[in-house]
């Protein structure tokens, strides 16, 4: 390690250098800031990929219920229509409306 550094081994993260030149010290100092910026950076993303995920499952919550909502109106319709075919194909129009009654009886 001493051979690809150039120097001493640094000490853990957040432990000042012991004995470190300033140029080491001042790089490393660089160095955990951008850690700290890009840590920094990928919390606030994560935050954001959870509230557009958040979001995303609400609108399709909304939109499935709408679709749900459609289709009841669309089968209520349609038995309301199979209801009044089935009234209106037994009607027999050759018989006479009274007042009191739908049709005459013969």
């Amino acid at each position: 390690m001493e051979q690809f550094i150039g120097g001493q081994a640094m000490p853990p993260v957040g432990m000042p250098p012991v004995g470190g030149n300033p140029m080491q010290t001042q790089i490393l100092s660089e160095v955990l800031m951008l850690q700290q910026q890009i840590s920094n950076s990928q919390q606030a993303l994560d935050q954001r990929i959870a509230r557009l995920e958040n979001n995303a499952s609400q609108q399709f919550t909304n939109l499935v219920n709408q679709v749900q909502s459609i289709r009841s109106v669309r089968l209520s319709h349609e038995k309301k229509q199979i209801e009044f075919d089935s009234n209106v194909s037994g009607f027999d129009k050759s018989r006479q409306f009274n007042g009191n009654q739908h049709y005459n009886q013969e």
